[in-house]
């Protein structure tokens, strides 16, 4: 049974009890002025939203009344299904309740209402003939006049409360939204009708929605989140609300908008616990059971139609990030030709409804193709934006004589979202990246609609020339490892066509074995000098800042100059995100003074939130200085811890490198753990909210702290040493 534990702590509260100042929001989301406002404005930015504008626009509308008028296919097939369907007649009529619990037949008749709802509406929308509208309107006034309340249980009933109302009330809400976004422009339907229908919407499903992804809970498997999700997403939009469509949006993204707080297993940060090569990536529930990951990509795929609508780009978050787990998911569910299954990557990841420690260990493979949850993402990736998505590909086509799955799904989904077959220029490879790990470039990237082959080239400067390393077959998974000579290298993957050759991808570039990332003195007479240089992309340098906060002062350094004074309360610094995105390998060192321990107080901390992160702890665990990553709450960690704590009342020399799933801890140039268990890496876990003397809820170190220092790439026990010197 998939349940959510209220009984597990609020790490939310805590870290507003801790008194943490304000942090950097993500960057706004990317939009498309095609899809934006009038003004060309997203409507996370605007407020202002396109109607209708949840998973189809008139313009869809118009291009599928086209489809059938010309007789094409698949559109106008299931346009003859949709017609020939008995919840698609007139000789129909509501059954609304007052009250309907998940737990009893109750939901049954608000399930089967919404499948002849929204079949009434589209047969209205796409026909034009208005006994349809008329029709669906009746269900729509119905039960907006009856409808009070949705439970899992009804009162005195003695049967198990498992909390999964909230799953109703989002996944329902959604779907009631959607039938009453396309009804919207019906004049046959009285504005107080309307009206009374936003009302029922925002008073029994909304709030549950938005209390459930208000605390960030990670206690729930992802589907809990992605439910709640669409449900504030689309009476956000229906509603013309646009606090509970950016909380959506927010949540999704892990966007903390300037407010420390956490994001539950919906978002796409957690939702994808682990890249892989070749851009494959991990979700969430792949471990539990198919059912339950395919729900995700059903759920995952109206919302970012939705936010696509909109003009907010979800789909592009942190480079494809969700097809990454379509890719996967889907290729959990298929069979290669001799019919066995797929050997899938997987990374051991923690169960969060599970006692600790409780870890799945691999892919539930289960084949789950009765589920039509790949519509809108294949049409979005492949048939809009021309990128390849072979997995997603084969399941659309073995899911497709499905026209719903269940009540969790949105009915009718070919014929709402096909799109006409991609027929642009073969595009260049998209997103390409080259991470360090054990001393190799590890690359990976997009493929291209109409691609035969991919061509990885490597270059001593960035304009090139180019040297071909190997060509990868269109079938395989997109990623190679190189091994270069020492020094700084270039590269670029080219997509071959059976008559053509693309324009060559971005171009990325890497140091091999590693280079300096990040520095950050610490040591300024002026006790103004929180300034940092960080290495960029393209091999430049930036100038970065980091902020004072909560009593954070300038205190006697270690040679006659300066360090950071911190409080033993609250006090921190606070660092810019982006010093460790794209690292694999790494090295972290920093010279710390300890007045006194506090236990679980951190020197450092970096992550998305306090459910992702990494960290170094003075004093943690069974009482050592300890080094601990955790992707998924603290239960997920995976640490290297000394032997003893660090010392205090001098200064010390604290380092902590990590090379492919090895960690090694140094205090004063000498090696004092090692660990090589550490599965996760600062690109998995992000870094959006990054401290210096403190962590999420503790309280802060109390010492003083200097000369911060990152590199891309481990260093050798020599280096480290000479850098403690």
């Amino acid at each position: 049974m998939n349940t959510y534990d209220e009984t597990r702590p609020d790490p939310v509260r805590r870290s507003f009890a801790a008194g943490l100042g304000l942090l950097p929001a993500l960057p706004l989301l990317a939009s498309s002025p095609a899809h934006a406002d009038a003004t060309g404005v997203a409507a996370s930015v605007s407020g202002v939203f396109r109607h209708p504008g949840l998973l189809a626009t008139d313009d869809d509308f118009k291009r599928i009344r086209e489809h059938i008028r010309l007789g094409q296919q698949p559109w106008t097939n299931w346009w003859n299904k949709l017609c020939a369907d008995r919840f698609a007649t007139l000789d129909t009529k509501p059954f609304p309740l007052p009250a309907v619990y998940r737990a009893d037949g109750s939901k049954n008749n608000m399930y089967v209402d919404i499948w002849r709802a929204w079949s009434l509406a589209l047969r209205w929308k796409l026909s034009g003939d208005t006994r349809y509208a008329d029709k669906a309107v009746e269900f729509l006034d119905a039960w907006a006049n009856t409808l009070k309340v949705v439970g899992t249980v009804a009162p005195g009933s003695t049967a198990h409360d498992d909390h999964t109302f909230i799953l109703m009330a989002g996944m329902q809400g959604h779907q009631w939204a959607q039938i009453g976004e396309i009804l919207r422009s019906y004049p046959g339907w009285a504005p107080e009708g309307l009206k009374r229908f936003q009302e029922m919407l925002l008073n029994v499903f909304a709030p549950i929605s938005s209390w459930f992804l208000s605390d960030g809970r990670i206690g729930s498997h992802a589907n809990w989140d992605m439910a709640s999700l669409v449900g504030a997403m689309a009476i956000g939009i229906f509603c013309d609300r646009p606090d509970l469509y950016r909380l959506a949006c927010d949540c999704y993204a892990g966007n903390n908008r300037g407010t420390l707080r956490t994001f539950g297993n919906g978002s796409i940060v957690h939702g994808v616990y682990y890249m892989h090569p070749g851009h494959f990536g991990q979700w969430e529930e792949s471990g539990r059971d198919q059912g339950h990951a395919t729900l995700g990509m059903s759920l995952g795929g109206d919302l970012l139609e939705m936010a696509w609508n909109q003009g907010d780009d979800l789909y592009g978050l942190y480079n494809n990030r969700f097809l990454a787990a379509a890719e996967y998911v889907a290729r959990s569910n298929l069979l290669d030709d001799s019919g066995k299954t797929y050997p899938m990557p997987y990374v051991p990841e923690h169960n969060p409804t599970a006692p600790h420690p409780s870890l799945w260990t691999e892919v539930n493979q289960s084949f789950q193709h009765g589920r039509n949850a790949w519509e809108p993402i294949y049409n979005h990736y492949v048939n809009r934006m021309g990128l390849a998505a072979p997995n997603v590909a084969r399941m659309v086509a073995l899911c497709e004589p499905k026209y719903g799955g269940s009540s969790d799904d949105i009915w009718w989904p070919t014929l709402v979202h096909r799109r006409p077959a991609y027929a642009g220029p073969m595009k260049p490879p998209a997103g390409l990246t080259a991470t360090l790990r054990d001393g190799r470039a590890l690359l990976s990237w997009w493929g291209s609609v109409g691609a035969t082959a991919y061509v990885v080239k490597r270059a001593a400067r960035a304009n090139g020339p180019f040297t071909q390393l190997t060509a990868i077959p269109a079938g395989n998974l997109l990623t190679h490892t190189d091994a270069p000579p020492k020094g700084t290298w270039f590269y670029q993957v080219t997509a071959l066509g059976s008559a053509s050759t693309s324009a060559g991808s971005g171009v990325v570039r890497l140091a091999v074995p590693g280079e300096p990332r990040f520095s950050m003195p610490l040591n300024g007479l002026n006790n103004t000098d929180t300034f940092g240089a960080l290495h960029t992309a393209d091999g430049g340098w930036t100038v970065v800042q980091g902020k004072l906060l909560d009593g954070a002062t300038w205190g006697e350094g270690r040679l006659n100059d300066k360090a950071i004074v911190f409080d033993g309360k609250k006090a921190g610094l606070q660092l810019p995100p982006g010093i460790f995105s794209g690292l694999d390998d790494f090295t972290l060192s920093l010279r710390a003074y300890a007045n006194s321990l506090h236990w679980d107080s951190c020197i450092f901390f970096a992550g998305n939130d306090a459910f992702s992160y990494m960290c170094i702890a003075p004093q943690g665990g069974r009482g050592g200085l300890r080094f601990a990553i955790a992707g998924a709450t603290h239960n997920d960690s995976q640490v290297v811890e000394a032997p003893s704590p660090l010392p205090t009342r001098r200064w010390v020399h604290v380092a902590v490198t990590l090379q492919a799933g090895t960690a090694r801890l140094y205090v004063d140039g000498t090696e004092v753990a090692k660990s090589d268990d550490m599965r996760l890496s600062p690109r998995q876990v992000g870094d959006q909210v990054a401290f210096l003397g403190r962590n999420w809820a503790h309280p802060s170190f109390n010492g003083r702290i200097q000369g911060l220092r990152v590199e891309a790439g481990a260093l050798s026990a020599a280096e480290i040493a000479a850098l403690a010197k």
